[in-house]
């Protein structure tokens, strides 16, 4: 429990000296004070947070619907209380569990003989959530023109569409790397054989592979997964452009805001608490890149602030269900922190998607 307890301290540290970093930066721009001093127009601030509440909810009824599609008992007042405690405990990682694991750990408690297929539910969630941001800045890569941004740094135009091409190509390849994975296992049998073996990140690979194929036959609804996970992006998009417009001074376009918003949440994935001080440091980036002469130089940290304000404020609702479910919750904890007889050095969500592996990879998912 102690190196767990340190990897864990050790990751809000690196958080937090990010963050350090930015407001030290921030602090050295003579226009900032005048940024946080000119009014501000609150009632944009409220609409940004009610587009990126909105952005949440459908989150926890994608997973909803996949968990669903298990025929498990399963109700969507579950999964607002699951998704509510999860999403706080990706800000306030305790011990081994973090988000996924609680969603997991919560209904696999109900349905232990389910287990492996409620794992498979919780991975399928996060790939697909990765691949529609990659999905949203490739598409808003292709229809905005970087040449109309006139920016005070040209190069910074141009790392912004390198990185955008980047998203691109990563969006192709994952999409034919999708595609390939829903064939019958005695086309590709060769390939997962090859991929499984890969030193180091082999077996990671794997357990995503064996989540993925587990939905094969569930094409109709992975693909409502995929534009609910669209419009969870495009909201959350659409929540920052809002914080922009609600602060003095000009800003850029919402499409530019498609590009660099989606880009600064992947950042945000890094295994950081709740992505802490890696989503702002990449939206402070991509905002100077991008900024012109009538912005200021910090305008995209401050912007930053002020959705993770907004996120923080979503978590708070986290606290109160946490609260309300605090016997059941520490009783959850506590079976976390058992070391399992088979595994004892490995983490809960390890051996659960281990177990989802053995039992999903040659295993047709019920219809509904």
């Amino acid at each position: 429990m102690f190196k767990k307890t340190l990897i864990t301290l050790l990751k809000f540290g690196i958080s937090f000296a990010i963050l350090a970093y930015l407001f030290i930066k921030t602090s050295q721009d003579k226009d900032f004070e005048s940024l946080v001093k000119q009014p501000k127009n609150w009632s944009l601030m409220v609409v940004a947070c009610a587009l990126a509440m909105s952005a949440i909810l459908i989150t926890f009824i994608r997973w909803y619907l996949l968990v669903l599609s298990l025929n498990l008992p399963f109700s969507l007042k579950d999964a607002f209380r699951l998704g509510f405690i999860g999403y706080l405990f990706n800000f306030m990682t305790l011990g081994v569990v973090g988000g996924d694991a609680v969603k997991a750990l919560f209904v696999a408690r109900q349905i232990p003989q389910r287990k492996p297929e409620v794992v498979a539910t919780v991975l399928i969630d996060r790939v697909i959530g990765l691949f529609a941001l990659f999905f949203v800045a490739s598409m808003a890569f292709m229809f905005v023109d970087f040449s109309t941004i006139k920016a005070n740094d040209q190069g910074g135009i141009d790392a912004v569409r390198r990185t955008a091409q980047v998203a691109f190509g990563l969006t192709m390849s994952g999409l034919l790397f999708f595609c390939l994975l829903l064939l019958p296992k005695s086309l590709i049998g060769s390939l997962l054989e090859r991929l499984a073996g890969i030193p180091v990140i082999g077996k990671t690979i794997a357990k995503l592979i064996n989540a993925i194929r587990a939905f094969r036959y569930k094409l109709r609804l992975l693909l409502v997964a995929m534009l609910m996970s669209l419009c969870v992006h495009s909201l959350n998009t659409a929540s920052v452009y809002v914080i922009a417009c609600g602060l003095p001074g000009d800003q850029p376009t919402l499409g530019t805001h498609f590009v660099i918003v989606p880009i600064s949440m992947l950042a945000g994935a890094i295994p950081l608490p709740g992505g802490l001080g890696a989503f702002e440091y990449a939206l402070d980036f991509l905002y100077r890149c991008v900024s012109t002469v009538t912005m200021t130089k910090s305008q995209g940290f401050v912007i930053a602030l002020g959705y993770r304000v907004i996120t923080i404020l979503i978590a708070v609702i986290g606290v109160v269900y946490y609260l309300t479910s605090r016997r059941e919750m520490s009783q959850l904890l506590e079976e976390a922190k058992q070391p399992d007889e088979k595994a004892k050095n490995k983490s809960i969500e390890a051996n659960a998607v281990q177990e989802a592996v053995a039992a999903t990879a040659e295993k047709k998912l019920p219809s509904r």
